[in-house]
């Protein structure tokens, strides 16, 4: 499994999207070869939140070599063949499977669960090779977008208690994101799912789970995550095609947390993002406000020491305060 988060990306803009990859691998220890179609029909990717049609978005014809090789971090050989909606993968860096098939999402159903969330199916068919194809034995990837308003919200704003002095310069952030999580489900059609008790659902023993946050290098990112993090630049020339809104890629950055999740395991990850928005836009907006307040107290002084009764009172305290004076002398 890979989940690319694309957390506001650009800048200026808040946009946030989430790319989804997910590998079929073969069994090896089957006495008999089989395709991955034979045995597996559908892919069930459960959304806990309602899901329409016009925020899925089938990222097959977005790879190309390039993409590729940066997707799964290798130089690679990619060729597609477009009649049939697959392309070849050919990876030339220590790989566990340097050989698979990259299928497009062309079979898609939703199906709504009681207006709380919606389960993409993707379709599984035994006509996705050309005719005696050598490579129909490999591996196969699948890899699509999510949008919408339900996808932004694992973004969400966070208020410390100094957020008044600090919200000016910095705004901070938080993901909670959660994969397999049965603790945070309360359908439990979709727990039985997760766990093989319908007999139409397979139980998957073992994942590998790659998450990446991409966003600006220049936000700071604290995680709960005993898993290590590694970072590095987008190339510009690689994801200018890719990328769901990025138009500047000179400080745009991926973070990568890797776990391998055993039988029953669910995945969460928590983030604390702390975004730098100080510019000079806001010191002149401080200079200016701090302008406007110190020529209000300016003329309000002036007014209020020019009242008749206010001069009075000045006057007898002078008085008053001579007259002490001199009784102390």
């Amino acid at each position: 499994m890979n989940f690319n988060l694309w957390a506001e990306a650009e800048k200026g803009e808040s946009h946030t999207v989430l790319d989804v990859g997910v590998m079929l691998i073969p069994e090896e220890k089957s006495s008999k070869r089989k395709q991955i179609c034979e045995v597996v029909k559908s892919i069930s990717f459960y959304c806990p939140f309602p899901l329409e049609k016009k925020n899925f978005e089938n990222l097959f014809p977005k790879m190309d070599n390039k993409t590729v090789g940066a997707i799964f971090n290798s130089p690679c050989n990619y060729t597609k063949n477009d009649i049939y909606s697959v392309g070849y993968v050919t990876l030339y860096g220590d790989d566990a499977y340097p050989k698979f098939a990259i299928c497009s999402c062309d079979n898609v159903q939703f199906e709504e669960i009681d207006d709380k969330g919606t389960i993409v199916k993707i379709m599984l068919t035994n006509t996705m090779f050309p005719p005696e194809s050598d490579r129909e034995y490999e591996p196969i990837y699948y890899r699509f977008r999510l949008s919408g308003m339900f996808v932004s919200n694992l973004v969400a704003s966070s208020h410390s208690k100094d957020w008044l002095l600090t919200s000016a310069f910095s705004r901070e952030e938080v993901i909670d994101f959660r994969f397999n999580d049965y603790r945070s489900l309360d359908d439990e059609r979709i727990i039985a799912n997760i766990y093989g008790k319908n007999k139409d659902c397979v139980r998957i023993n073992e994942i590998k789970v790659h998450f990446l946050l991409m966003s600006l290098m220049s936000i700071d990112v604290n995680s709960d995550s005993n898993e290590g993090k590694g970072r590095r630049l987008l190339e510009k020339d690689i994801w200018n095609d890719y990328a769901p809104c990025v138009k500047d890629f000179d400080n745009v950055a991926a973070w990568h947390w890797t776990k391998k999740l055993e039988k029953n395991d669910g995945y969460k990850i928590n983030l604390m993002l702390r975004r730098h928005i100080c510019n000079w836009k806001t010191i002149v907006l401080y200079i200016l406000v701090l302008f406007v307040i110190d020529c209000f107290f300016n003329f309000s002084e002036t007014v209020i020491m020019s009242l008749p009764v206010v001069e009075n009172l000045l006057t007898h305290l002078k008085e008053a305060l001579v007259s002490l004076s001199l009784t102390l002398l």
